[in-house]
């Protein structure tokens, strides 16, 4: 069982996980020699609250952005943080400008072909729209139709492709795409869309800070919220056996209560998300 949930990391370097941050040896000497020399190269999205964002400070936040300094910690080598778009981190990762991407990535066949991914949730999809619009998403059908704002290269296109294909091919919804979040929303706002579509914690939380959006009761299929690193890349094992320590002392289940996310979609134990192994 320690052998599956580490990795293969000896069992003696395992026995004692910190209660507080610090580096672990066993995850530091995993690393290949480059991150160990160099830090890790580490993308930030920054326009997904709660997950990553830039906050009214200009600083990093988010509760991926706290595993993200918690898993410096005990890799014991130093994250070189860029806060960018959605759009360059994927070609970033492939062309070697990132090591790794905080940007809570869906996973995908397409994806997976040149990325590995590192689960840190697992939670479902919904709509958000003006509460005073006089719509009630509860079903897929009430989705057909209306003008959808989604960011563009985001993994919920697909989901509107499936629902185009399966459910709305008689009234299909029309996706409306957006370079950043920030506009996606405000589209919803101004009245040029109708709805806008992404992670249900984001969602809720984006309609609590606001008061002025609603959030669909209709919950689609639950997705892994992942940093992604390069295919075949050891980075990814290491990061998926740091949250791992994550969860078994504690540190991973305070950090989403801090945010207020944990009611749903916890991870129980790590997940190395890969082509050989997907999980969608």
């Amino acid at each position: 069982m320690l052998k599956h949930a580490f990795g293969g990391l000896a069992l003696s370097a395992l026995l004692a996980m910190p209660a507080l941050a610090e580096m672990i040896p066993a995850l530091h000497d995993a690393l290949p020699q480059q991150y160990k020399d160099n830090g890790v190269k580490v993308a930030v999205f920054n326009d997904w609250a709660p997950d990553v964002f830039v906050d009214e400070n200009g600083e990093l936040a988010g509760w991926s952005v706290d595993i993200a300094r918690e898993m410096e910690d005990r890799l014991g080598v130093p994250f070189h943080y860029e806060a960018t778009g959605f759009d360059p981190i994927i070609p970033g990762l492939i062309g070697g400008r990132f090591d790794a991407g905080f940007s809570s990535f869906g996973t995908n066949a397409e994806r997976l072909k040149t990325l590995d991914f590192v689960s840190q949730r697992k939670l479902g999809t919904a709509f958000a729209y003006p509460a005073d619009s006089g719509l009630d998403i509860k079903t897929e059908a009430d989705v057909c139709g209306l003008t959808v704002a989604v960011l563009n290269g985001a993994w919920d296109i697909q989901l509107l492709e499936k629902l185009n294909a399966e459910t709305c091919a008689d009234k299909p919804i029309v996706m409306q795409m957006h370079g950043t979040q920030a506009q996606a929303e405000l589209a919803v706002r101004s009245g040029r869309a109708q709805a806008n579509v992404g992670s249900e914690a984001k969602l809720r939380y984006m309609a609590k800070q606001t008061g002025d959006l609603a959030v669909s009761d209709l919950v689609l299929g639950a997705v892994n919220s992942c940093i992604g690193v390069r295919k075949g890349d050891p980075l990814g094992q290491v990061m998926t056996d740091a949250i791992q320590t994550m969860i078994d002392d504690g540190t991973y289940q305070e950090i989403m209560k801090k945010w207020g996310l944990d009611d749903a979609g916890m991870l129980t134990s790590a997940l190395l998300i890969t082509e050989e192994n997907p999980d969608f």
